[in-house]
C-alpha cells in the first residue's frame, strides 16, 4: 500500500466519522427538543395545579370564585377585586398554555383539554365581565382567541356549570 492509498483511506475514514457525528448530533438535538417540550408541558401543568390547589384549599376564596362566575355584579367591592385577581391568574395561566402551544413547546394532547376547559369557563358571565375589565393585560393574539371563545360561548344556551353547581343557587 502506497502513501497515497493510505492518505485516501484516511480521508474516507474521516468522511465517515463526520457523517456519523452529524447523525449523532441530529439525534441529540431531537432528544433535547423532546425533553424541552416535556419540561414546558410540565411547567404549564404545574402552574395550573398550583392555581387549582390554591382555590381548593380556601373555602372563602372558592366561594368568591363560584359566586363571581355566576354574577360578578352581585359581589361586594372587596370580593370583586378578589374575583378579578383570581380570574387574572386563571387567564394568565391559560395564556401561558396558549403561547406554549402556539410556539410549538406544548403538544396538542396537552393543550386541547385545557383549551376546552378554558372555553367552558369563558361561558360564565363572571369570566366574561372579568375579561372585559382585564383584557388589555394580555397578548393581542390571546385576546383574539378569548374573544372568539366568548362569542362562541354566547351562542350556546345556558351556563356551563363546570362544578355541577346548582343553577339556581350560588
Amino acid at each position: 500500500m502506497t502513501l497515497e492509498h493510505i492518505f485516501f483511506l484516511s480521508q474516507s475514514v474521516a468522511a465517515v466519522a463526520v457523517v456519523v457525528s452529524l447523525i449523532f448530533l441530529g439525534l441529540q438535538v431531537r432528544h433535547t427538543n423532546r425533553e424541552s417540550l416535556h419540561r414546558s408541558a410540565e411547567e404549564s401543568l404545574q402552574k395550573l395545579r398550583d392555581l387549582e390547589l390554591e382555590m381548593a384549599a380556601d373555602a372563602d376564596r372558592a366561594g368568591v370564585w363560584l359566586s363571581g362566575l355566576h354574577d360578578f355584579g352581585a359581589l361586594s367591592p372587596v370580593n370583586k377585586v378578589r374575583f378579578l385577581l383570581i380570574s387574572h391568574m386563571v387567564l394568565k395561566t391559560n395564556e401561558s398554555f396558549f403561547v406554549a402551544f402556539r410556539d410549538g413547546r406544548l403538544a396538542r394532547e396537552m393543550y386541547e383539554p385545557e383549551e376546552q376547559h378554558m372555553s367552558e369557563f369563558l361561558g360564565y358571565p363572571g369570566m366574561q365581565a372579568a375579561w372585559s375589565i382585564r383584557r388589555h393585560y394580555f397578548h393581542e393574539t390571546f385576546q383574539r382567541w378569548v374573544e372568539e371563545k366568548i362569542t362562541a360561548a354566547k351562542k350556546k344556551v345556558g351556563m356551563p356549570f363546570l362544578y355541577r353547581e346548582e343553577p339556581t343557587g350560588v
